[in-house]
Order: C-alpha cells, then sequence, then structure tokens
C-alpha cells in the first residue's frame, strides 16, 4: 500500500512539472521573456527567445515585431524588414512597428516607403510632434520640400517649445529661399535652447548665403565660443575670415580643424579651396584626394579634381571625375556645367549640349539663362 501511494505521487509530481514546463514555454512567456532580454541589451538572447516563441506558434505577431526591433538595433535591415512586414500582415498596427519600418527603409534609401511608414504612423499618433520630424525628414530626402517643410511646421504646432522642430523648418526655409523666415526660425531655436550649436551654425551658414559676412563673423565666433572643438564651427569661421580677406586666420583654423580630427573630410576640402586660391594646385590635389580618402562620396572634390586635370589638358581624366560627380549627385549643377565645356572642347556636342541642358535643370536661378541656350543652340546646330 505504502508503495502504491508513492507511485501516485511520483505520477502526480510529473503531471505538475509537465504543467509548468509548458507554462514556461508557451510563446507568450517567450516573448515576454525576449522582451526582458532586449531591454537589457542581450539581444542575442532576446532573438532566441522570440525566436522560440513563433516555433511555438508562426502566427503570434508580437514575437516578430521583437525579432524585427532586435535586427533594427543592430543595422540588420533586410532581416529586419521581413520580421516586420510579417507583424504588419498578421494584424500590428501599432505606430511603433510603422516607426521602424520608416528608420529601415531610410537605411535601405527607399525614402518613398520611408515616408509612406511615418504616414501610417502619423495615423496612429496624429499628435506626436517627433513622427512629423521623421516624416518631414524622409520627405525632404525625396526632395519634397514644400512637404517636409508642412511636417516641420506641424510639429511646430504641437510642441510650440521644441527647439529641433524650429530648427529643422528653419533648414528647410533656407533651402527654399525664405531667407527672413529662415533667420527668424534660426533665433527662436536658439531662443528656447541658447546652447544649440547646430542651430547657431546654420544660421551661420545662412549668412554667409545671403551675403551677410558681418553677421556671418559674429554667428560664426558664438559657434566657436559654445564648442572650440565643434569642427563645422570652425571651418565655417575659416571661411567667414576668407570671405574678408583674412586668410592666414582662415587657414589655422582649418588646420586646427584637421588637428582635431584628421579624418574629417571637410576640413581637408577647404584647405585644397585655401591651396586652388593660392594656385598651389599641388596641394590642393593632395587635400583634394584626403578628402575622398574620407569621405568617398564628396561630391565638389571630384569636381574640383576635374578641373585640376583640365587645367593639364588631360580631359579624358577630367571627364571622368566629373561624371562621378555628378553619378553621385543627379542634381549638382555645376558638374554638368564643367562637363559642357569639356565636352565642347572634345567635340562631343551632342552630349554638351546634353550637359548643359542639366545644368539648366538644376541651377537656382542661373543669371546665365540667356547664353547658355544660346551655347545649346550652337551646340545642336553643329551636329546637324
Amino acid at each position: 500500500m505504502r508503495e502504491k501511494t508513492t507511485m501516485w505521487r511520483r505520477f502526480a509530481t510529473i503531471v505538475l512539472l509537465s504543467a509548468l514546463v509548458a507554462g514556461c514555454g508557451s510563446q507568450i512567456a517567450y516573448y515576454k521573456r525576449g522582451v526582458r532580454y532586449e531591454n537589457k541589451g542581450q539581444y542575442a538572447k532576446a532573438l532566441s527567445s522570440y525566436r522560440r516563441s513563433v516555433d511555438i506558434d508562426s502566427t503570434y505577431a508580437l514575437s516578430y515585431l521583437g525579432i524585427g526591433s532586435v535586427f533594427v538595433k543592430n543595422k540588420r535591415w533586410q532581416d529586419a524588414l521581413t520580421n516586420l512586414n510579417h507583424a504588419v500582415d498578421l494584424g500590428i498596427t501599432d505606430s511603433e512597428v510603422f516607426m521602424m519600418l520608416g528608420q529601415v527603409y531610410e537605411a535601405l534609401d527607399e525614402t518613398d516607403r520611408a515616408a509612406e511608414a511615418y504616414g501610417r504612423a502619423i495615423k496612429e499618433r496624429p499628435d506626436d510632434a517627433l513622427v512629423h520630424l521623421k516624416l518631414g525628414a524622409s520627405l525632404e530626402r525625396a526632395r519634397s520640400y514644400e512637404e517636409a517643410l508642412a511636417e516641420y511646421n506641424s510639429a511646430i504646432a504641437i510642441a510650440i517649445d521644441f527647439p529641433d522642430a524650429y530648427y529643422q523648418s528653419a533648414r528647410m526655409l533656407a533651402r527654399l529661399g525664405r531667407i527672413k523666415e529662415a533667420e527668424e526660425t534660426y533665433v527662436r531655436a536658439l531662443e528656447l535652447n541658447p546652447r544649440y550649436i547646430e542651430a547657431q551654425n546654420s544660421l551661420t551658414v545662412l549668412y554667409l548665403n545671403s551675403e551677410q559676412p558681418y553677421r556671418a563673423l559674429e554667428s560664426a565666433r558664438k559657434t566657436v565660443d559654445m564648442d572650440g572643438g565643434y569642427i563645422p564651427g570652425l571651418i565655417n569661421l575659416g571661411i567667414v575670415f576668407e570671405s574678408t580677406g583674412q586668410r592666414a586666420q582662415a587657414r589655422n583654423l582649418y588646420e586646427r580643424a584637421v588637428k582635431i580630427d584628421p579624418a574629417y573630410a571637410s576640413a581637408h576640402y577647404r584647405l585644397a579651396i585655401f591651396h586652388l586660391t593660392d594656385k598651389n594646385s599641388n596641394k590642393a590635389r593632395n587635400e583634394l584626394e584626403l578628402t575622398l580618402r574620407y569621405d568617398p562620396a564628396y561630391v565638389p572634390a571630384y569636381n574640383e579634381l576635374g578641373l585640376l586635370e583640365l587645367e593639364r589638358g588631360n580631359y579624358e581624366k577630367a571627364i571622368s571625375h566629373l561624371e562621378k560627380t555628378v553619378a553621385l549627385d543627379s542634381t549638382y549643377a555645376i558638374g554638368y556645367f564643367n562637363m559642357a565645356g569639356i565636352l565642347t572642347n572634345m567635340g562631343e556636342y551632342s552630349k554638351a549640349a546634353d550637359a548643359f541642358t542639366r545644368y539648366l535643370q538644376f541651377a537656382d536661378a542661373p543669371e546665365d539663362t540667356v547664353e547658355v541656350l544660346s551655347k545649346i543652340r550652337i551646340l545642336q546646330a553643329a551636329v546637324k
């Protein structure tokens, strides 16, 4: 009798343990475990737990969302895309999934889809200023500047004391040529955050581009006062000094920027332009090559290398550099203009006419429109 009782106790214990194991192994339990691991930054364990969850239930959408989230954090964009879209297909419509999808599409350079994803996130969170900023940035990358400005302004309307929204709006206003409004909006961002160094630096650029050198100088000095090691601020102060004839000070600032960060491409580029002004082609070429070593997609550097090859009479090499320029940025107007001139010298009249046409298409209100149109007609006539 005693032996029989012990046997039943063992059986009962086995049943109880089985129930506990089954409970701990449910898709929900593994999902929650994955969330805990993810929050701790233990991504391999989080991924393992999420995957165990979908092994148990292949329709458990939250775990696909979790897998996608881990892949986003590890920049495994295609894997993230697959799992996030699967989560959406299984019914997840929370703004979080669309925010992540927007980030993934941005990384994959699919700007239209990124904008669509952020647009769906806004439907879920229409009063979230950050979502409007994300959508605005996506539209900006797609060169939909008016629409981007509208989103940045929506963010301002939602969060009236949000300096980032004013900063982004000011940038877009400047791009659209609305200089006075841009200035006022940068100033508002700085009123809300007096240490907003990016806004102060961008205000310097605005003054430089609108030919207000003394206001640019004042703004640039404020930027450097905020942080003497902020390289964009040093470079822009150097540009201001160059524009006012203080070349020695400018060079010192560019060299200081390179010393702080030897791999900062823009600092090498500014030194290259400095040497070009001094007609020191060898030093300029060296700095341009350093620019491209540290940033192979630095478009203006290819343009300047093309012009250096033109000076040497190396038309083929010059064209090669300029083709790289417009391949990297199909809207880089001056690249087309320089290319057109070289192609004309090479007798490639049809290609030259096409390049001049592209120049007029992408140049901002060019003053030489009549002259260029005349050149295009002459080139087209030469082909016939």
